[in-house]
């Protein structure tokens, strides 16, 4: 899957498009689901997060993920044009408060909670335990990549 990245003008720093944390991001998102889809990722704070909580999924508070499934363009779309397969909206300030919870990097928490995100758009769900399992099973070697990423820098 190919992300797209954008921020908004308070979190502009994250959407540098030359960050090594971001490259490798990208490479890991290559690797999930089709090579041909698109997925918009945009790092948001947590009024805007709550807000499309809200207004999408009837829950008024902020979350650190949200993550949309779109499907696969039209194939009769007007040349050029490309619709997101997905969409992946991350909470910075969640994230940064969760990542010096758990003695990490923001970058990556940031990378899991997009990498939660894209699982989930290939249709992936933890409602219940078996779902659960099976999710975070797929996701474990993206996570293990993005520990040794991140150890290597430090």
């Amino acid at each position: 899957m190919k992300l797209t990245i954008q921020a908004t003008p308070r979190f502009h720093e994250l959407s540098e498009p030359k960050a090594g944390w971001l490259e490798f991001l990208k490479e890991l998102a290559g690797e999930i689901g089709e090579p041909s889809d698109s997925v918009d990722l945009s790092f948001v704070d947590d009024e805007g997060i709550r807000w499309v909580n809200s207004k999408w999924r009837g829950k008024d508070r902020s979350t650190d993920v949200l993550s949309f499934h779109y499907g696969r363009s039209n194939p009769d779309e007007a040349e050029g044009e490309e619709d997101p397969f997905g969409e992946i909206l991350v909470s910075v300030e969640t994230a940064r408060e969760q990542a010096n919870r758990l003695g990490h990097e923001t970058e990556q928490e940031l990378s899991l909670l997009v990498i939660h995100g894209l699982f989930h758009i290939m249709g992936m769900d933890h409602e219940d335990e078996n779902e659960a399992e099976r999710m975070a099973e797929a996701e474990e070697p993206f996570r293990k990549r993005l520990a040794d990423f991140y150890h290597s820098r430090s």
